[in-house]
């Protein structure tokens, strides 16, 4: 098995790669994520390393390496935070797991470095948050009077007790 100069020179060590698992393991992302960097050695070897903890590696042959699908250059995506998913067109966000965190710990969302925020859903998440801030306020003025009350009512019957009342 063996990499012509070809397949070699097709590779680049700023994409992200991708393969479906090729082990049938009950659970085939256990420290991996199937996506890769590819590292290319001096003797005109590559191997796509895989993410998780790049410390395991499928060699690249001209067998294997139509398994592997381009995913995005580094270069021209930036990764954005949790918090931002809500922020940008379903269209613009790639998802792919770089890092250990795999992808049941989130840090998987990556847009263009061009790729503007939506104003829809910044308004659609403003009118949320105002919404949940108005809740928030009805539920605490809602407690608020509850205490009050309570509160004149324990006066009420202190007052009753202190005048000689049963209470």
């Amino acid at each position: 098995m063996k990499l012509s100069k070809e397949n070699f020179d097709k590779l680049n060590k700023n994409f992200l790669y991708k393969r479906q698992p090729c082990n049938g393991g009950s659970e085939p992302y256990w420290c991996r994520n199937w996506t890769f960097i590819c590292q290319n050695s001096d003797d005109g070897k590559a191997f796509m390393v895989d993410t998780y903890f790049r410390n395991s590696s499928i060699e690249v042959t001209d067998e294997n390496i139509d398994f592997f699908k381009f995913v995005f250059d580094f270069r021209e995506v930036r990764k954005i935070r949790d918090s931002e998913i809500d922020e940008y067109d379903d269209a613009d966000l790639i998802w792919a797991a770089t890092d250990s965190g795999g992808y049941s710990c989130g840090h998987i969302h990556w847009v263009k470095n061009d790729c503007k925020k939506s104003i829809s859903k910044l308004i659609n998440k403003t009118k949320n948050e105002i919404s949940s801030l108005q809740s928030k306020i009805r539920f605490a003025e809602a407690e608020l009077s509850k205490l009050e009350q309570n509160e004149l009512n324990t006066e009420c019957l202190a007052a009753t007790q202190a005048e000689g009342g049963e209470g």
